[in-house]
Formats: C-alpha cells, sequence, structure tokens
C-alpha cells in the first residue's frame, strides 16, 4: 500500500519549536504517510536529535521523515514541486523574535495638514511577522490552491495576533481615520500574504511546556485528526491541474499565469520571486529600462508610497505587444507593483511615478 506524502512547513526556520512540531506530526500519522521537509543536511542533525530525545536512543528516522535537500538558490522551486505533489500539507506558523513584532503608527495629527500625502507615505511600516523568505510559501500555497488541503499549526500565545494578520492582510489598502491616522497597521506585502491562511483547512494552537519537550501527545492527536480528514478528501476541495513550469523561472514566451491564469511575459524577473502579479494580459518591463525613463529624482524615491527602491518593483505593459514609449500613436503604458508594500503606481507624465 503506498503511503500518503505530508509536506511539512514552517515560516521561521531557526525556530527550534519546529522540529517538536515534526516529531508531533510524525507520530499523528504513522504508518499511515511520510513526512517531508525541505531543508539542508544542519536540519539533518537537528531532526535526528530531536528524534531520538522523542522516541528513545535507538529510534531512526528513516521511513518516517524524509529530509528533501535545498540550497540558498533552489527551496524555492523545490518547495513548489512538493507543495503541487503533497497530499496534505502542515505549516508552523512562528515569529523570527521572540515574539511578533508591534504594529508601529506615526505621531498622531488632530488636522489635515498641508504636507498630509507625505506623511502618508513616510508613515512607518510593519516589521516582518516572520522569515521574509519563508512566508514566500503561503504565496506558493494560495497559487497552487492546495491551503484547502493545509492544516496551520500555531502556538497558542501567538494565535489571537496570527488572528488579526490574517484579518488585516485580506483588507484592501490602508484605513485612516478623518484626520489622516492610520487605525491598521501598513502591513508589507510578504505579511499580506497572511491573509490567505483564511482558506486554511484548519488552524490548530499548541501549548509548549516551558521545560521544553521533543513531543506533544494532545498537539499530535489533534493533527492526525485532522489531516485523516484532508487525506479522505472530506474537505471537498478538487485539486486543479497546474503546470509547475508556469510558476518558476522567467519566459520571452506568454504563459499563463496568476493571478488569473491570463498570459503574462514575465522575461526579467523569476515569477517565484513575485508576490504581487496583476490580472490580465502583461508584458514585464526590465529595471534597466525604467531607470532611463524616469528622472533622477523619480529613480532616488523609488515607489510612490513606501520608497523602496526600483528593483522591488516589478514593472509591466498592458497587453501583449509593446509599442513603444514615445510618438502620437498608440504607446506603452508602463506601470508598477511593489513587492515590498504591495501598492500600484503608474506614468506619470514623461519621467515620473504616480499612485494609482
Amino acid at each position: 500500500m503506498t503511503r500518503a506524502r505530508v509536506l511539512f512547513l514552517r515560516t521561521f526556520k531557526p525556530d527550534p519549536l519546529n522540529f517538536a512540531v515534526l516529531t508531533s506530526l510524525a507520530l499523528a500519522v504513522q504508518d499511515t504517510a511520510v513526512v517531508e521537509i525541505v531543508g539542508d543536511l544542519r536540519d539533518r542533525a537537528a531532526i535526528e536529535a530531536v528524534w531520538r530525545d522523542a522516541f528513545g536512543p535507538d529510534a531512526t528516522v528513516d521511513g518516517a521523515v524524509e529530509l528533501i535537500p535545498a540550497t540558498r538558490e533552489t527551496w524555492r522551486r523545490e518547495i513548489l514541486v512538493r507543495i503541487g505533489a503533497a497530499d496534505a500539507i502542515v505549516l508552523n506558523i512562528s515569529p523570527k523574535d521572540v515574539d511578533f513584532p508591534d504594529f508601529p503608527f506615526g505621531p498622531p495629527m488632530t488636522e489635515m495638514l498641508n504636507d498630509f500625502w507625505e506623511r502618508f507615505m513616510d508613515s512607518p511600516i510593519a516589521s516582518p511577522m516572520t522569515g521574509r523568505g519563508l512566508l514566500r510559501e503561503i504565496c506558493y500555497l494560495n497559487r497552487l490552491q492546495r491551503l484547502p488541503d493545509t492544516v496551520v499549526a500555531c502556538e497558542a500565545r501567538y494565535q489571537p495576533t496570527l488572528d488579526d494578520l490574517i484579518a488585516l492582510g485580506g483588507t484592501m489598502g490602508d484605513a485612516v481615520d478623518r484626520h489622516g491616522n492610520f487605525v491598521t497597521p501598513r502591513l508589507t506585502a510578504i505579511d499580506k500574504q497572511v491573509g490567505h491562511l483564511r482558506k486554511a483547512f484548519r488552524g490548530i494552537t499548541y501549548r509548549h511546556p516551558d521545560g521544553g519537550g521533543s513531543l506533544l501527545p494532545a498537539f499530535a492527536a489533534a493533527l492526525g485528526s485532522a489531516l485523516r480528514e484532508v487525506l479522505a478528501g472530506t474537505a471537498g476541495h478538487e485539486r486543479p491541474p497546474v503546470d509547475l513550469g508556469n510558476l518558476t523561472g522567467r519566459s520571452a514566451s506568454p504563459r499563463p499565469l496568476p493571478p488569473d491564469g491570463a498570459l503574462k511575459i514575465v522575461a526579467f524577473t523569476d515569477v517565484e520571486e513575485l508576490l504581487f502579479l496583476p490580472p490580465g494580459e502583461l508584458i514585464e518591463i526590465s529595471h534597466e529600462e525604467m531607470g532611463r525613463i524616469l528622472n533622477r529624482e523619480a529613480v532616488r524615491l523609488g515607489c510612490p508610497y513606501c520608497h523602496t527602491r526600483l528593483p522591488e518593483m516589478f514593472f509591466f505593459t498592458a497587453g501583449l505587444r509593446r509599442h513603444g514609449l514615445r510618438g502620437d500613436g498608440q504607446r506603452d503604458w508602463p506601470n508598477g507593483i511593489c513587492q515590498v508594500c504591495g501598492h500600484k503606481s503608474s506614468l506619470f507624465g514623461d519621467d515620473a511615478l504616480a499612485p494609482q
């Protein structure tokens, strides 16, 4: 009988509790599934040490946990492949510091000032809640439509903040009061991906004893129950066919891409590096070309919203044909999406960017 494959993902790799969740997951699916984890040789040593602590000095991870080796350059593509092939997925959410960061707000204003727009743009963006790179996994789960097959795990003390982040990540834009004070934090684009977790099959919290512990039996029981439902297909979710080749790398030819499956030419950026792609047919415009189009001040300012530098933005023009940027007839109209704050901008006049 073929055993199911359960993929274990983590949003902050160095968190030692990842391995307590991993051993609990292995206990939950023992004899019915193999747990996969993408990592490197250092992960292998850590897994084996925690495994012996949980199951005894002679216990071996062989046959229960499979480490998928990946490097800094290959892990994104490896994760995409494994997400596409897994029968079920467990995602552990954890902060990169002692706690999730506080949400920063700028100094309060009591009246609308002449420099309101500048104050709005200069308001602080919240620090990323956890590992910037690994939060991309949520983006990938959403693109492959695998969130209905995903169980989200989180330590109980972080659940209220995570619930807030999921709700805030699903909102449109930034909310301000009548004086221009922010009433919601300015989340980074990477944190906005957390909003997709509202589509997950189930969320389960756990409590880790103060004295440590490499195994959480009650948590394992809850995981086992949820994963049996996912593996049995009771979620009623039909997995759509996906061509993984369209979700990685760059291509000078049109290919169907998220978020709507429309044909797009993304020839200068690896698709897996992008958090936001606009809907509709489009052609990417390179950073080098945009650098020649924009004036020096526009290049210096970068994104009109958060002032991140131009290489952090994705530039494009609508349609699948370039018409040129000059002339009296039909012409290209460059647009941009910031991959840090998530806001859109477009060419203003001949050589500047303006918010949309």
